[in-house]
């Protein structure tokens, strides 16, 4: 897996936001597959728990890193440990992607979706203090307008039916923010490490605290289980790969704005795989956001240029 994160010569703006763009459509494409694998695996008579995903996702993406991944600069394992920003983006990690893992069952793939995606704004908030970018009120207003589009998509259908807040949507709320907090690491250490090492940092210490929970399930597993849960932690990795080169060309705003497809992506394939249905506003919805990312993106790409 070759990716050129430094180069003799320094990229443009431009080509650097080509680049971005574009392994953040990749990035979008493999979450979505993770997420289609794991509704397959966790309905019908398979009813794997999010402990047993969780723990394929860290330990194929530590596989992943160490065997596969080549960059200009090396994976390094020990200052996963040592280094505090990295250590930090481990611990935000397990936080936050436990908390959608464990949100999934009780909340359903759509719910959870909606408000992990939530993370986008406290990225953007967190970004604004600690990177010093740029929130326009514009930029602001169509944050806010993906996050209404994404309620739209994901929440209630045809079939009626409110929201409720209760401890599960406190949970998946607190796992939003620790990803916001993550994604914002991860470009504060992107200027130091290779993306192979910060996504080593997450995939160490997830799998410590999770392979408690999952290792006494691993024997019931069937080889077709096994099979799936491997592929779509391999999706997961890619994704996450993807994702921290992303966030290495782009601004937090516009890399967590294209983020925003993979709720369209999800349902979309959800509807096609797996026979859900598109209310009115759920179509309403897709179109809002798929309007909000092109003008976040459109006005980012300008203000590199400028």
């Amino acid at each position: 897996m070759k990716s050129p994160e430094e180069s003799t010569i320094a990229p443009t703006p431009g080509i650097q936001t080509r680049r971005g763009l574009r392994v953040m459509v990749v990035s979008v494409l493999a979450f979505t597959i993770n997420t289609l694998l794991l509704k397959y695996i966790g309905s019908g008579d398979h009813r794997i728990g999010p402990d047993v995903s969780l723990f394929f996702r860290a330990l194929v993406g530590t596989v992943v890193v160490l065997v596969f991944f080549r960059g200009s600069r090396p994976v390094r394992i020990a200052p996963v440990f040592r280094n505090r920003d990295l250590v930090l983006r481990g611990i935000s990690g397990l936080l936050g992607t436990a908390a959608y893992y464990w949100t999934i069952p009780s909340l359903g793939a759509g719910k959870a979706t909606l408000i992990c995606n939530t993370y986008v704004v406290f990225a953007s908030v967190f970004a604004l203090f600690s990177l010093g970018e740029k929130l326009n009120l514009t930029r602001l207003l169509w944050l806010l307008a993906a996050c209404a589009g994404i309620a739209l998509l994901v929440g209630p259908g045809d079939g009626g039916g409110g929201f409720t807040f209760g401890f599960y949507e406190v949970l998946a709320l607190f796992g939003a923010v620790m990803a916001a907090w993550a994604v914002v690491l991860v470009r504060h250490l992107s200027l130091g490490f290779s993306i192979g090492t910060i996504y080593l940092a997450q995939c160490l210490w997830i799998l410590g605290p999770v392979a408690i929970l999952a290792v006494p399930d691993l024997a019931s597993l069937s080889w077709n289980e096994t099979g799936v849960l491997a592929l779509a932690a391999t999706a997961a990795s890619f994704g996450q790969l993807a994702m921290n080169e992303g966030y290495r060309c782009l601004t937090v705003t516009t890399g967590a704005s294209v983020q925003m497809l993979w709720p369209v992506a999800t349902t979309f394939g959800g509807w096609l795989l797996f026979g859900e249905r598109f209310g009115a506003l759920q179509w309403l919805g897709a179109s809002l956001i798929l309007a909000a990312i092109f003008k976040i993106t459109a006005g980012s790409a300008a203000v590199r240029r400028n």
